[in-house]
């Protein structure tokens, strides 16, 4: 093993004995668990040469220099076109994914493997920062302060690396949405947005919904507007109004035209009503269905509908879908299991308790949360279903240090 500050005081010698300090190594991120130095950067009478590893016959720690055939016959050293350790992993943010935590890389741990040189790990310790005061001559690693990168993610701070090119590790998507998002509400607001960046359009959506209101703010303002706009397409219409809603105005008219139709009137509709009102914290995009259609059709539907509403656990029956007069509504569960010939007027549960968009939402989510509710329908003066507080909407509005809650369904 040996630390990356070491190695910096390393030379690159030749057979012939011409020798250059060590400035820097170059590494391939996107494969390895543990991914291998491709070249060693030096610096040979003021110029910047780049020796591929495939060259390097020897690292010889006693005489601290890294052995090589010929030094004159390297090409010129390119930075632009690398990763580097030194540049652009030292003082990184790093992600352990295993240990959900963050810290700032001080130094580097490489082994050698078969002829490869490869990083196996960051140190976050104390000792590392004096090893690099000291220029790698006083203290060692400690296994406590070691991060494996097998499991690590790196951030550099710059939400535009990711659209140029830049490497990166991925393997922050294994995580579910919501610790994604616990995870970018500690880091600064600049990383975060890089992090959401990296996630498939999908998973984005799903963290930026589940981060802290002052969080998604400032990440938002980060994102290009067109991918600010993409995002909110994805998000469940109630969360995308909430956090349009905290915008400039006129950065909230330019989104909101820039959103899909559908999107957009679903947004449009839930701005109309005070935020501390059933109509501010309802949920818009339901299942609805009429009360005359046979299970089967309607087990049909539902397999159609599933994949693109964001709430799912209850589907609503109405009298016409158009005229929208609440009669009453089935569990998810229910409708799957029930006899595809049986009417769904005849299953129903036609006792609903209802909530008027303009009363107080901390009563409403107190009625759902006290009732064990999936979720309490909301309905104008005629009786027309236009939402649905949900269990998540109601949690969120009783314990808001949370944050926006979603239940995957």
């Amino acid at each position: 093993m040996v630390m990356f500050t070491q190695l910096l005081r390393f030379d690159v010698e030749d057979r012939r004995g011409n020798r250059a300090p060590v400035a820097d190594m170059c590494i391939e991120l996107l494969e390895d668990d543990y991914p291998p130095v491709t070249h060693v950067l030096c610096r040979q009478n003021g110029e910047l040469r780049e020796v591929c590893w495939d060259r390097v016959s020897e690292i010889d720690k006693r005489r601290k220099v890294i052995q090589i055939d010929d030094l004159d016959s390297c090409d010129r050293g390119d930075e632009e076109n690398h990763l580097l350790l030194g540049r652009d992993l030292m003082d990184s943010l790093v992600l352990d994914l295993l240990a959900r935590q963050t810290t700032r890389v001080s130094d580097l741990w490489l082994m050698e493997d078969d002829g490869a040189l490869r990083l196996k790990g960051a140190d976050a310790g104390l000792f590392a920062l004096i090893r690099r005061v000291a220029r790698g001559v006083l203290g060692g690693p400690t296994r406590q302060a070691l991060f494996d990168w097998k499991y690590v993610e790196f951030l550099r701070g710059d939400p535009n690396a990711v659209k140029n090119g830049a490497g990166y590790r991925l393997r922050i998507n294994r995580l579910p949405a919501g610790e994604i998002a616990r995870l970018a509400d500690y880091i600064p607001y600049l990383h975060a947005a890089e992090l959401l960046k990296l996630l498939p359009d999908e998973k984005a959506a799903d963290v930026l919904q589940a981060m802290s209101t002052e969080r998604q703010l400032q990440v938002i303002e980060e994102l290009d507007e067109d991918d600010a706009v993409k995002l909110l397409n994805r998000m469940s219409p109630d969360l995308a109004t909430d956090l349009v809603g905290r915008l400039h105005v006129d950065t909230l008219r330019r989104y909101v035209t820039k959103l899909s139709t559908e999107q957009r009137e679903k947004v449009i509709e839930l701005l109309r009503y005070p935020e501390d009102s059933v109509g501010g914290v309802m949920m818009n995009d339901l299942i609805v269905l009429p009360t005359d259609l046979a299970v089967g059709a309607a087990q049909e539907k539902v397999a159609q509908e599933i994949k693109t509403v964001h709430f799912a656990s209850l589907v609503f029956l109405v009298e016409e879908v158009s005229f929208r007069k609440l009669l009453g509504s089935i569990s998810l569960r229910e409708l799957l299991a029930a006899d595809p010939d049986a009417q769904l007027k005849d299953l129903m549960d036609p006792y609903l308790e209802t909530l008027d968009p303009f009363d107080s939402a901390a009563d409403a989510a107190y009625r759902v949360v006290n009732g064990q509710l999936e979720a309490m329908p909301v309905v104008n003066t005629d009786g027309s279903l236009i939402g649905a507080v949900t269990i998540a909407a109601a949690v969120s509005r009783l314990v808001p240090r949370l944050g926006p809650l979603r239940v995957f369904s």
